[in-house]
Parts: C-alpha cells; structure tokens; sequence
C-alpha cells in the first residue's frame, strides 16, 4: 500500500511540475518587448494563422514558435485573425497576447500630411503611415476610373486632399485612403465656406487651385496670403494673366527652379499662366486648409503686380501701378545679380 502510495505521489508530482511548466512556461510567459514599457506590432492584411506566428516570432515578442502555437490554437487564435497595428505592453503573459489578438483591439494610426506638390509626393508621405505601399497608392490616386467613380478629373484631383492629421486604421487600403479624404473634403467644405466661394463665383475646386498658387508663391509668411489671393482675384477680374512664377515652374515639372527666365515661360502648357488666360486646370500642390480660408476671405486692395522683395527676405513688394512694379523687380534684379543667384 505504502508503495502504491509513493508512486502516486511521485506520479501527481511529476503532473503537478508538467502542469506548471505549461503554465507557468508558456501560459503565462511574458512576452518581450525589448525593455520598452510598449512596442507596436504591425500584422498584414490576409495574414494567416502561420503568418501571425513566424510575425510574431520574427519580431522577437515570442521567443518559440511551436509553444506559442500550440498555446493560440488551443485558445482559439485560429480563425480570429484580424490586420492592423496592436499596441504591446511589457506587462501581457503570452495568454493576454492571444486574447488581445483574437478580440481584433487594433489601433487607429494618426496619418499626417503636409507640403505636398504632386500625387506621388502624397503616395510617399502617406505609404509610410499606413499599410498602402506606395506603388498601391500613386496606381488608386492616378487611376482616372477610380477617380472618375467619385465625381472627379484627374486634373483637380489633387484638391481633395486637405493637409492635417488624421486617424485612421494602419491597415487602410489605398482605396479606403481615398474615401476617407473625401469624406473629410466634404466636411470641411461647410455651407459658409460654400457661400463664400460661390460670392467669388468660384468652384471650391477653383478656390483649392488659387489657393495652391498663393501657397507656392508664399510659404513662409502667412500673414501675406490674403494679400496674394486679393492680388489674383483683380487680376482675374480684370481679365489679365495670371502671371504666376510659380505656374511656369510647375508646368516644366522641374521643382529645383530658383528663378524663372523668359526661356521657361515659353513652354506650351495650360499651366503657364504667362502664355493662358485664368486659372490653371489644376492645382499646383496641395493647399494647406489656412491658404483656402486666406483666398475665401482675401484683402480687399488695389494690387495687381509683386515681386520678391530683397529687403524682407521671403516677402513681397506690391504694386498698384506697372510704373511702382518696374521699380521694385529692378531692385529685386539687382539684389539677384549681386547674390549671384540664377
């Protein structure tokens, strides 16, 4: 008896250190976050569950893969895969991990954009914010079906996007991009600002492409925007050209330009603004919220020429007559001519 005893001692000793080793060896293991108190893991669209595992591994946060998956199988992992970015922290045991990731607790991302002259430019910046690879986007934001699908041309198509921070899903497509811009395009193009644009007798497309023209010519120092986009403003209603440096930069693609030279304005573009009447087809770049309200609630004044003004480095003279406007490029020429800057 004592005998049989002793071997079911030994035997529930043996499960007792078994069943600890699972538990404490794998159930509660923590997981490694590299000794930061949070680290992100980031999970593909079309994961499988084998995907999930070598991730996880791969990343470091699991330190074997056949315990961690025999574990999330039997907690049902899965079949319950979900894409996204999770936030870890230091403190999760393996179980807490497999039930974080069955539940799908994916978090929003904050993606940010600004100072954007071209869709390629805006795939770039946006590619590394989200899941989108870069390719995927510049394809959506350049398709004319796709485009044409939510009421647009491609010409204009880049006045939908209005820089800010916005949060979204990691795991947005590029498609799922577009639409939520849009969405916030509407948005932001309240029923006041509609008003506004509608007393200028422009489209908020056409107030997006003077307000790219404003941004381009001054970026620096917002304070002059309004008195730009009262300047092009009279220009257009007086039926003159715009004239715009920045248009003729633009239309030769070549954004290294320093200073515009009669050769440049000679290229057969509708975006050079010395040799067409009006506005571009469209935008120049991607204007910021601010310039937008800038162009909607434009200076009042009698100014119709500028010119670079060398005595405030990155600000304007501005001129009412030809006469005042000569004076001032000569000034601006000579400042150039001494600087050597060509």
């Amino acid at each position: 008896m004592k005998k049989v005893i002793k071997i079911l001692f030994i035997l529930a000793l043996f499960i007792g250190i078994a069943v600890s080793y699972v538990y404490f060896g794998i159930f509660e293991q923590k997981i490694n976050t590299g000794g930061k108190k949070e680290i992100y893991f980031y999970l593909k669209s079309n994961s499988s569950f084998d995907d999930l595992v070598d991730a996880l591994f791969e990343d470091k946060i699991v330190s074997n893969k056949v315990k961690f998956a025999w574990m999330a199988d039997l907690r049902n992992l899965n079949g319950n895969i979900y894409p996204g970015r999770y936030s870890l922290n230091s403190d999760m045991t393996w179980t807490d991990l497999v039930l974080y990731l069955r539940q799908g607790k994916i978090d929003e991302v904050k993606v940010t954009f600004n100072n954007v002259r071209t869709l390629a430019q805006l795939a770039e910046k946006v590619s590394k914010q989200i899941e989108a690879s870069e390719e995927d986007l510049l394809d959506a934001l350049t398709n004319e079906e796709i485009i044409a699908e939510r009421g647009y041309e491609k010409e204009v198509f880049l006045a939908v996007f209005i820089p800010d921070s916005y949060k979204m899903y990691w795991n947005s497509s590029a498609k799922d991009f577009i639409d939520r811009m849009l969405k916030e395009y509407k948005k932001f193009w309240t029923k006041r600002r509609l008003n506004k644009a509608k007393n200028l007798k422009l489209s908020p497309v056409e107030v997006s492409i003077l307000a790219s023209i404003v941004q381009s010519e001054q970026n620096k120092f917002p304070d002059e925007w309004p008195i730009i986009a009262g300047l092009y403003l009279n220009r257009l209603k007086k039926g003159m050209k715009l004239q715009s440096d920045p248009t003729v930069v633009y239309a030769w693609g070549d954004f290294s330009i320093r200073r515009v030279w009669n050769k440049h304005l000679t290229i057969n573009s509708p975006y050079n603004t010395y040799r067409f009447y009006g506005l571009p087809p469209g935008p120049i770049r991607v204007p910021a919220s601010g310039v937008i309200d800038a162009v909607l609630n434009y200076q009042k004044h009698n100014y119709i020429f500028m010119c670079a003004n060398p005595k405030i480095g990155g600000k304007h003279a501005f001129a009412v007559s030809l006469k005042q406007h000569n004076a001032n490029a000569k000034i601006y020429r000579e400042f150039m001519q001494k600087k050597k800057i060509r």
